[in-house]
């Protein structure tokens, strides 16, 4: 579990820039053909709830207490959840956000029913 999170941590930073320069420049600015003000801004929203959640992985990973590992794995899930909620309801003003939306609720899910299942055990 601990190479998941960190690899998953890593590329949710990753993918936070992306939605960060996505919802700056695409919608924002205008260089797509659709604009949208609000579609922009909950990109950006999106991008720091993923880049929070991708340091929260990152930095208790290595949590030898079980209490890290569980507030980790909370921690990712409520801003997941937000993230997922949000990114449904920019979904029907920017088709992509379905997409980060499901991503963003299936990590938040899926490493919280995995702790709930697996424990700590590597």
């Amino acid at each position: 579990m601990r190479v998941t999170k960190l690899v998953i941590g890593i590329l949710m930073i990753v993918l936070s820039i992306w939605l960060f320069l996505d919802g700056l420049l695409g919608q924002l600015l205008g260089i797509y053909a659709t604009k949208s003000i609000f579609g922009g801004i909950l990109e950006i929203v999106i991008a720091g709830l993923f880049i929070g959640a991708g340091i929260v992985y990152i930095c208790l990973e290595k949590s030898p207490y079980l209490g890290g590992d569980i507030t980790g794995d909370i921690t990712g899930l409520i801003l997941m959840i937000i993230a997922g909620i949000l990114g449904i309801f920019g979904g029907f003003i920017y088709a992509w956000m379905f997409l980060y939306a499901a991503i963003a609720l299936i990590i938040g899910f899926g490493f919280y029913i995995w702790h709930r299942i697996i424990g700590t055990d590597d």
